[in-house]
């Protein structure tokens, strides 16, 4: 095989016409980033390490395994056998800028030499073999079959609904949590895993003494033993995805607490709020939330810490659902067993964490990505699965209308625009509101002081019921249970033994027993504790007779007017709106000097986006996490105009003379890599602070953390480089390659 040097990649450039600079740019848009003004730099990026290990990430097992056996000829410098080629495959190289067809082939033998590539290419596929030792193994798998076991659409559809209840639920009591006791950080960044058990200790939801004994084993809970180190890894989840979408923020104590979407998101429809979480984890540029430490009784990674940023992160979600897509063409069409995970709670994952069609798939349609985020690929899998979006080893029906692009019928037209998920996640919340149940407000009180609810309650049904008594289980129909304790949290949030006792008989569709009034009396005989409310102003009325006509009055009986003093009354409304009012019904009032006007609570506008009519604005347009110090990197594809455009500009400037500085400058990584691979000695141009270049000649002999550490020829010592100090980099002593030479 032909290795091309600059002047032989611009030589097969000038005989390109249009059409086909247009299909390098579109299949390569990485090229267009600044857009070249003429050949020769375009020959130069093509040509380029980092260029070419982009694009080697796009390719399928197949044309890999072509390119890398054509290659090793190169390696070996000798003529060998070509092998059986792919005309498709090796068409598609050609038109990628990867693989060229020597001139006159139909006369030229068949030896491997009828081939040529960019002079770069063999140390890329070494140094990538290197890298992933797994690649080899992956590059042998067989064409993947269609699966032929299936699984009930019914019993998919119903794991998805229950595992979205779970999560509702889950999210739910989250913000519950902190929003009484926010979640501390560290001093280096991130929640630990002491702030995480404290969480957990705080809710018998998820303690260990959440769930009952059966067979000896408590129930599981969150996908893990309940009370474990791996269902704590999971509440770490809670904070990440709660985090993603807004509905946590950092506050003046740089501690995690409900920012003000959680409010929205609390009344919002089931459907908008599992559309916001799923919105949030698609987009945010972050390593999968569910993986744990080095070994998994190790230390849990703090949580909501920045080193977790991961520019790839959206990218490689949307190939894994996509993939799954792919396997099953047709809603209507069986549910084919996709995937099978074996996580192991108590050791590491092995090679089977991940098994089955979808493997199989992403290993042949990428197996460069498959090899370099192997690892992760079972944890994302259960990312989706905890969203709802996988279910029981396929593609649950959330999952398919989210990858529908919103195509149904009842999608607004207004959710085409804006993020590329958009679309899907309207159609995903028209789906989930078709399927969800109904929620109640109504309850079954029993004589064993619990109450079980007839269904999913609203979620007032559910706040109120969380004040004054402690949920138990994790099913989508909850129990509730009453005790001293949890009667005594809801008169210190505002209930009285009244209160709390007319809202039972409202809900209730059985008598409540006298054992649970009693205890309801007692509780507020026994609890000692300082009220609080809020109050907007205040009234003082010295004439009894006029202060029993305010408390009566039909226009008076918004404001919350309550009796604290033998002529003293409080509202929950402000002073403005106190005094417009009291001249509405007639009473004549004086306003004090230190009553200064104030905006009501509630002024009576809607809440944006809270309205089912709303839907597509509970899909996040930028992730919160994108205004954090460390930036993710996104490459947008180019438009078919763009790339027309600059294919023909790029034709009609044709070449201009190629320099060893510009080709080498454009490749600083590249080069530094093939030399530091080969021993060969370099010349560097460094840029000083003030501006001043100098050059440093050596060999490189280590580069990483953003440096370059080369053994200086003039005095054999050491001198380290930062990479962005780096101007150009020109390997000393070498003639330029003629082609068909190394």
């Amino acid at each position: 095989m032909t290795l091309l040097n600059l002047e032989s990649l611009l030589d097969r450039l000038s005989r390109w016409d249009e059409d086909q600079l247009a299909r390098l740019l579109s299949l390569r848009p990485d090229l267009l980033h600044q857009a070249p003004g003429d050949l020769t730099v375009l020959a130069i990026r093509m040509s380029s390490e980092t260029s070419i290990r982009a694009h080697l990430q796009r390719l399928d097992a197949p044309a890999l395994r072509l390119l890398r056996t054509l290659t090793r000829s190169a390696a070996a410098q000798t003529p060998t056998p070509a092998p059986e080629v792919d005309p498709e495959i090796a068409a598609s190289l050609e038109t990628a800028g990867l693989l060229f067809a020597a001139e006159g082939t139909a006369t030229a033998p068949e030896t491997s030499s009828r081939w040529g590539t960019p002079a770069r290419m063999p140390h890329i596929l070494d140094s990538l073999q290197a890298q992933h030792p797994q690649l080899p193994t992956l590059l042998q798998v067989e064409p993947p079959e269609q699966e032929t076991e299936t699984i009930s659409a019914a019993m998919a559809e119903n794991a998805s609904l229950s595992v979205i209840s779970d999560l509702l639920d889950d999210v739910t009591e989250l913000l519950g949590l902190l929003a009484h006791t926010p979640a501390a950080t560290l001093r280096t960044g991130g929640v630990g895993m002491r702030e995480l058990r404290r969480i957990v200790a705080q809710s018998t939801r998820w303690g260990a003494t959440t769930g009952t004994r059966r067979s000896g084993t408590l129930e599981p809970g969150l996908g893990a033993s309940v009370g474990s180190d791996a269902s704590v890894g999971e509440i770490g989840w809670l904070l990440e995805l709660t985090a993603s979408c807004g509905l946590i923020e950092l506050n003046d104590s740089q501690a995690w607490a409900p920012g003000r979407l959680a409010e929205q998101w609390s009344a919002a429809a089931r459907e908008h709020q599992h559309q916001l979480l799923v919105s949030g984890w698609l987009i945010a540029p972050r390593a999968p939330m569910l993986l744990r430490g080095p070994h998994p009784t190790s230390r849990i990674a703090p949580t909501l810490a920045l080193d977790r940023q991961r520019g790839d992160a959206e990218a490689l979600r949307r190939v894994l659902l996509q993939t799954a897509r792919d396997l099953i063409p047709d809603a209507a069409a069986p549910r084919v067993l996709l995937y099978a995970l074996n996580l192991p709670e108590d050791d590491l994952p092995g090679a089977d964490a991940l098994r089955g069609a979808l493997f199989r798939r992403l290993a042949w349609d990428r197996p460069l990505l498959s090899a370099r985020v192997g690892h992760l690929l079972p944890w994302l899998v259960r990312e989706a699965e905890r969203l709802g979006l996988f279910a029981v080893g396929t593609l649950s029906a959330a999952g398919q209308a989210l990858l529908d692009s919103g195509g149904s019928a009842d999608a607004p037209e207004a959710a085409t625009s804006g993020t590329p998920w958009a679309a899907g996640l309207t159609g995903l919340a028209l789906q989930l509101g078709r399927s969800l149940p109904s929620q109640v407000d109504t309850i079954l009180v029993q004589s064993d002081l619990t109450a079980i609810a007839t269904g999913s309650l609203s979620a007032p049904s559910a706040t109120a019921l969380s004040d004054f008594a402690q949920r138990e289980g994790h099913g989508a129909v909850p129990t509730f249970r009453f005790s001293t304790e949890s009667l005594h949290r809801g008169l210190a949030r505002g209930w009285s033994a009244a209160s709390m006792l007319s809202w039972l008989q409202k809900h209730s569709l059985t008598p409540l027993p006298s054992s649970l009034s009693t205890q309801i009396t007692d509780a507020a005989r026994s609890w000692r504790g300082v009220q609080i409310a809020p109050a907007g102003a205040w009234l003082r009325v010295t004439d009894a007779e006029q202060r029993d006509a305010l408390m009566k009055h039909p226009e008076l009986s918004g404001l919350g007017l309550h009796v604290v003093g033998e002529d003293v009354l409080i509202c929950e409304a402000s002073p403005t709106a106190l005094e417009q009012a009291l001249t509405t019904a007639g009473f004549n009032s004086a306003r004090t000097a230190n009553a200064a006007p104030a905006q009501s609570r509630d002024s009576g506008a809607p809440m944006l986006g809270s309205s089912p009519e709303h839907t597509a604005s509970w899909s996040l347009e930028a992730s919160p996490w994108e205004h954090s110090r460390v930036t993710s990197p996104h490459l947008v594809a180019p438009e078919s105009e763009e790339v027309a455009t600059a294919a023909a500009a790029l034709h009609r400037a044709g070449l201009a003379a190629p320099s060893s500085d510009s080709s080498v400058a454009s490749d600083v990584i590249g080069t530094l890599r093939s030399a530091l691979a080969a021993r060969r000695s370099v010349t560097l141009t460094r840029v000083s602070p003030q501006g001043s270049t100098h050059h440093v000649t050596g060999v490189p002999t280590a580069m990483n953390a953003g440096r370059v550490r080369i053994r200086v020829r003039e005095d054999e010592g050491e001198a380290v480089v930062m990479l962005h100090r780096i101007a150009a980099v020109e390997e000393s002593g070498m003639q330029p390659s003629r082609e068909g030479e190394r």
